[in-house]
């Protein structure tokens, strides 16, 4: 992959690559990206956790939450689920949705968007024959519906831009070639979105770099223009704006995760490592206010699952055997709500549009 990137940058005439025009390829490239690389990259045999992997309570619960959802707002059994992945959150929520109505369940359309052919057999394989899952590419590709759109680290995985400052301007950091080695550079913005965000988004001056998310919010307002009526719920590792500021995160939140170990740059073992960043929730927020949404909730995990009444899923035992499937379910259910838990880092977004509140 290194080699890729490498023959990339010298095609260039300036010789440089914009960190999304990196991340892109090491993430995407279509025989050696990250994500398309036929290789586990979830729990311990990868690179991360994700919450469905470590607690499939998690999706179940969701499933539950998700069909209630849909019945009270008087919507169809129509689900859109952006970023696949392995299958493990889609064949949990089927599995929760199922439980809480099996006949609305039999009526169920499931969307997966996922780019990745590998993640595709392996959601194929979590869902088994299951004709109500449907499988498309791109955001771009999904049907318009009515129901609801919702993802799970999926918005931390898109290419950013990346702006440094350098005195009272602001430049747009990339990636060059040094004697083989891939090396950071900067120059002067060109791209007119990229300058038009860091006008508007008033960064504060402690900032020395910011992460400009173009391909996120394309993503998110492609979404939104899909919904005709429903929800947007939003799960992702990002964070308030004060907090996304803070002066402990003024060189940012760019990085890149290995064997679960943090690397010292996005530039090390390209194609091999995973490429994240903390979702800016107010900028979606923002603009789906703009879209015409109307915020239904915005808080941590831990109170969206509590507030869903996820507490009502702890199993009432009558034996006290901590190897028991209802031992299991329960201290996954309180390691969710729990302070310091893998909740601690996640926000959720819900969004509606076109629905009458009661």
């Amino acid at each position: 992959m290194k080699k890729i990137i490498l023959d990339q940058i010298r095609a260039k005439p300036d010789a440089f690559l914009t960190y999304d025009q990196y991340i892109s390829l090491a993430l995407y490239h279509p025989d050696k990206g990250y994500y398309m690389r036929e290789q586990s990259k979830i729990g311990r045999e990868g690179d991360f956790y994700t919450t469905p992997a470590m607690a499939p309570v998690f999706g179940e619960f969701l499933g539950k939450w998700l069909c209630r959802t849909l019945k009270e707002a008087g919507l169809p059994p129509v689900l859109a689920e952006l970023g696949g992945g392995s299958g493990q959150m889609a064949a949990n929520v089927l599995k929760g949705f199922k439980k809480e109505d099996p006949l609305y369940s039999d009526r169920l359309i499931y969307r997966i968007v996922e780019g990745s052919a590998y993640h595709q057999a392996a959601i194929r394989h979590a869902v088994g024959d299951d004709s109500r899952v449907q499988l498309y590419h791109s955001v771009t590709d999904l049907p318009s519906c009515e129901g609801i759109i919702f993802s799970n680290e999926f918005f931390d995985a898109h290419p950013v831009k990346v702006a440094v400052r350098d005195g009272q301007e602001w430049l747009e950091a990339g990636v060059s070639d040094e004697a083989g080695e891939l090396t950071e550079a900067a120059r002067t913005i060109g791209d007119e979105k990229m300058k038009r965000m860091l006008r508007e988004w008033s960064i504060p001056l402690h900032m020395n770099r910011v992460e400009i998310p173009l391909q996120m919010i394309e993503s998110y307002e492609t979404a939104v223009h899909k919904l005709t009526r429903g929800y947007m719920l939003t799960i992702d590792y990002g964070m308030e704006r004060d907090e996304q500021f803070s002066p402990l995160r003024k060189n940012g939140t760019l990085r890149a995760y290995r064997n679960h170990r943090l690397l010292d740059s996005v530039l090390d073992f390209p194609g091999e490592a995973d490429i994240t960043f903390n979702v800016p929730f107010d900028l979606l927020r923002s603009q789906g206010e703009t879209l015409g949404l109307e915020e239904a909730f915005w808080g941590g995990q831990a109170e969206f699952l509590i507030k869903g009444e996820i507490l009502n899923e702890l199993a009432h035992q009558a034996d006290f055997d901590p190897f028991s499937p209802e031992s299991r379910r329960n201290r996954q259910i309180r390691q969710l709500i729990m302070d310091e838990s893998i909740s601690d880092y996640f926000r959720v977004l819900l969004q509606s549009k076109g629905i009458k509140k009661p």
